[in-house]
């Protein structure tokens, strides 16, 4: 059994700026920064990560993903994994490391494969434990600097589109040019 990703470490920065998005916008007044800036929060958060429309991360992130045993594969969410580690609580309670050459990362149709090395032999974990082991993966493209320019321009868009009709429902579609936009990136499971 494993549980949800919880996200451990956000991105450091977003993949663009308050100034380009009010460029994009045509704001030329300080007035509406703060409204603009929750936008284009909400604008990142509605595409980053296996949560958002892109199911992939723009700029880098670290993840935790419990599990309640052992398995010789573990499968990410996600492309563009750059670091993996394995912890889990022995059977005294003391957290322990899956040593790092023990770790291969492989990307596949489905995100991300962890695999453990057949040398590495299982230890007995924590019984009381419903989640003992924990599987930390940071991904992402990197720095706001490396995402792609047509996710940043995205991001733009979409945080402009809502500033110009705030009467948009929660449930519509994205307006067609980010669609566009985002196509090439989007990451779909099979």
């Amino acid at each position: 059994m494993k549980f949800r990703p919880i996200l451990t470490r956000p991105p450091a920065e977003s993949p663009v700026t308050l100034d380009e998005v009010k460029a994009h916008a045509i704001v030329d007044f300080d007035d509406d920064d703060e409204l603009l800036t929750g936008l284009m929060d909400a604008a990142v958060k509605h595409l980053d990560c296996f949560r958002g429309v892109l199911g992939r991360a723009m700029v880098t992130q670290t993840w935790e993903i419990k599990h309640a045993g052992f398995s010789r594969t573990f499968r990410l969410p996600v492309p563009d994994v750059t670091a993996v580690s394995i912890t889990y609580m022995d059977a005294d309670g003391a957290e322990q490391s899956v040593p790092a050459g023990q770790i291969a990362v492989l990307p596949v149709a489905t995100g991300t494969m962890v695999k453990i090395a057949d040398s590495f032999a299982f230890p007995a974990l924590e019984d009381d434990n419903p989640a003992p082991i924990s599987v930390q993966f940071i991904c992402g493209f990197g720095g706001a600097v490396d995402v792609p320019a047509n996710l940043k321009l995205a991001v733009k868009a979409l945080a402009a589109a809502w500033y110009e009709n705030r009467a948009a429902e929660a449930g519509d579609a994205l307006p067609m040019g980010v669609e566009v936009l985002i196509a090439p990136y989007r990451w779909l499971t099979v």
